[in-house]
């Protein structure tokens, strides 16, 4: 029986049987795809993993190890890491030793095969310290020093409180009573103090300022002239009511009537002629005396603060305590210039005996290391003290970057996509905003530093300086300002695509003219001259302009997200609005953009991922080791713009490069970049959660 397609044989000669190519069906691209999605998911899990792992264990308490060699040298340290040497092909041991004020390095590599001995001593601790990192040894004993007969700076005498197995006893009694005077100390010093000093300079600032008043504010318009301006204000706006009631004034004229009210209201409040000048006699000396009064109120203040933290100073030092070293049998000095002076219970923070703890122990120890880490504020030596204020300039840094980028990106993006005509020129627009998204991150550093802190900060300082223009001639550009709008609205009342053009260039020249009339004016003599040139204060580096220098860095990611957004909305949602009635307008605000917020979410997520990151710009415009002040306070304004701040990214960077003892301060730099993950991290699930809320509420977006 025969195939009605033939048998192989009845095939004309020549010809082969067609087979499917194995492409065709695309299991090979689904493979190669599938293959490529596992690598990028394990890269992630790989960095992600190593990051916790290293991160989580630098708080995490080792047993302290007694080590011998062969040499007969005994130290105490805590066992990192195992390697193999390549070159030698031995086993090689890291320890933590720590006690870098006594000469010696905080880790040390040690072949294992020269160890003779290994133990876990009793009484072995762990001093965690401000300065110099840590410090193994034993508790000697523990003293106090009596004050000096009469009060003088004579000898004192030195009594034993404890020594030998008694004194850890005596020591852990003592350490909190140290430790809250310690943050007393740190309180007067570093913030009640300053605090008084800065309202001092405040008052003696608002003196300079009086006496510097010359009458150079005093407006040069006299009463009759402003009576005058006035009237023929109050009667453009009658002629511009009346023409809307009766709708007798073309709609061409009414933009440069407007122009007219306008221009007329700014001259009466600029040349404001109630406005008295500085105060002089009389007035000028009670208000200075009012000010010395309140600086010698300040002082007596300051005064009685620097007494109080004297005396604690002085009972701080008497309390001491002798920790030796087992390889060199010498104790923890109070400082470098005192080597013959045993260390002040002050200085330690925590003195562990971590060969004696349990699990629960030490699993306690681990949370109050991690609880003082995030609880304190860095010290002077990177790598020593706590992170509180890095994290919080991260958080405030990042809040301030999106709330100033998505607003902008917002605006852009709806006006490219819902207005602009789309030719060459728009196309030329989104080419420029994506290749900025490539621009190196240093070069936005470099015109935050230049733009935002010298000439935007210094104008609002001082104002324009020897820029400003005389004020016949600052009345002539908003003259021109005037024109430009007024005509530009009345030739876009007319109509006519023709006329787009024209109008646009208008707009573009009263958009220069103002430019020019804001930052040239000579009514503005900056908010803070009476700083200037010591003491600048939006003039420098900030907080402010770190985050509107970000802002510009990541504007084109908020920009082309919200784009797509824009244009995921489906057609039918804009006729169907307008169709109804509504507006251009109306539709954009109450239909295009809550169904395109969740693309929008996803814009500032980006944006706040890669701005959290960043850290070349922010060297250049306001991040610093140690900031002297938080960017935010219980003071007004509460939100200090002016001042610089610490970054998590900066931070890692200044521990990991700038520490004396990068050894010591490694387990550090991988404990910071977790932190900083986090901290991104939470971010984006606070703004993937309201994207979700708006998804549900709004039925969801393509983007």
């Amino acid at each position: 029986m025969t195939s009605a397609r033939g048998s192989q044989s009845d095939r004309p000669a020549g010809r082969t049987k067609r087979t499917t190519p194995i492409g065709a069906g695309g299991e090979p691209s689904v493979w190669l795809m599938g293959a490529s999605l596992i690598v990028c998911v394990g890269l992630i899990v790989a960095v992600s993993v190593l990051i916790v792992r290293r991160g989580a264990a630098t708080f995490w308490p080792r047993p302290i190890e007694r080590i011998t060699l062969e040499s007969g040298e005994a130290f105490f340290g805590q066992s990192v890491e195992r390697r193999e040497n390549t070159k030698t092909g031995a086993s090689e041991e890291r320890f933590r030793v720590g006690n870098r004020d006594l000469g010696q390095d905080s880790a040390r590599w040690v072949d294992t095969e020269t160890i003779t001995e290994r133990s876990a001593p009793e009484g072995a601790r762990l001093v965690e310290r401000d300065t110099w990192g840590l410090f193994f040894g034993t508790v000697e004993r523990v003293e106090r020093l009596a004050p000096p007969a009469g009060g003088g700076a004579g000898e004192r005498s030195v009594t034993v409180l404890a020594e030998g197995a008694e004194a850890g006893a005596v020591l852990d009694e003592l350490l909190p009573r140290a430790a809250e005077r310690r943050r007393e100390i740190r309180a007067i010093a570093a913030s009640r103090i300053p605090a008084v000093e800065s309202r001092i300079e405040s008052a003696r600032l608002d003196r300079r300022a009086l006496l510097r008043a010359d009458g150079d504010d005093a407006r040069g318009l006299g009463w009759g002239a402003f009576a005058g301006l006035v009237v023929v204000g109050g009667l453009a706006g009658a002629v511009l009511g009346a023409a809307r009631l009766r709708r007798v004034l073309p709609s061409a004229a009414r933009p440069l009537v407007w122009s007219v009210l306008l221009a007329i209201l700014l001259a009466g409040w600029l040349e404001r002629p109630w406005q008295s000048g500085p105060p002089t006699g009389p007035a000028l000396e009670r208000r200075l005396v009012e000010i010395d009064e309140r600086v010698t109120r300040l002082e007596a203040r300051r005064t009685e603060l620097t007494d109080r933290l004297g005396a604690l100073r002085e009972e701080d030092a008497r309390e001491r305590v002798v920790i030796v070293d087992p390889r060199t049998g010498r104790f923890a000095p109070a400082s470098q210039s005192s080597p013959e002076d045993p260390m002040l219970i002050s200085q330690v923070i925590r003195a562990a005996e971590i060969n004696a703890m349990g699990f629960g122990d030490r699993l306690g120890l681990y949370g109050a290391r991690w609880g003082d880490f995030l609880s304190r504020a860095p010290g002077e030596a990177p790598g020593t003290g706590g992170v509180f204020p890095v994290i919080l300039g991260t958080v405030v840094l990042t809040l301030l970057l999106t709330v100033s980028v998505v607003p902008l990106g917002v605006v852009a993006a709806l006006y490219m996509r819902e207005y602009a005509k789309q030719g060459l020129l728009t196309s030329i627009v989104r080419i420029a905003i994506n290749n900025l998204a490539g621009v190196p991150s240093i070069v936005y550093g470099m015109f935050g530093l230049g733009f935002f802190c010298y000439f935007l900060g210094g104008w609002i300082d001082g104002g324009p300086g020897t820029a400003a223009v005389s004020r016949a001639s600052w009345w002539w550009i908003v003259a021109g300002v005037a024109l430009c709008v007024g005509v530009a609205g009345a030739i876009a009342a007319l109509g006519g695509k023709k006329r787009a053009t024209v109008v646009g260039l208008l707009w573009a020249g009263a958009a220069g003219l103002a430019a020019w009339a804001v930052f040239a004016t000579p009514y503005f003599g900056g908010f803070f001259p009476e700083k200037l040139p010591e003491q600048p204060t939006f003039g420098g580096r900030g907080i402010l302009w770190a985050a509107l220098t970000l802002a510009l860095l990541t504007l084109p990611v908020v920009i082309v997200a919200t784009e797509e957004a824009v244009a995921a909305v489906p057609g039918s949602m804009r006729e169907g609005s307008l169709g109804c009635g509504a507006t251009k307008w109306q539709t954009i605000r109450r239909v295009v953009l809550p169904s395109a917020l969740p693309g929008v979410m996803t814009g500032a997520i980006l944006a706040m991922a890669r701005g959290a990151g960043e850290v070349a710009p922010l060297m250049l415009v306001g991040a610093v080791n140690l900031a002297p002040a938080p960017p935010i306070s219980f003071e007004p304004p509460f939100l200090h713009g002016d001042r610089t701040f610490m970054h998590l990214g900066f931070h890692i960077y200044s521990v990991g490069f700038q520490s004396p003892d990068v050894e010591a301060t490694e387990p550090l730099v991988w404990t910071i970049t977790l932190l900083l993950v986090l901290v991104v991290v939470l971010l984006n699930i606070g703004a993937v959660y309201i994207r979700a809320r708006l998804r549900s509420k709004f039925g969801g977006s393509a983007v």
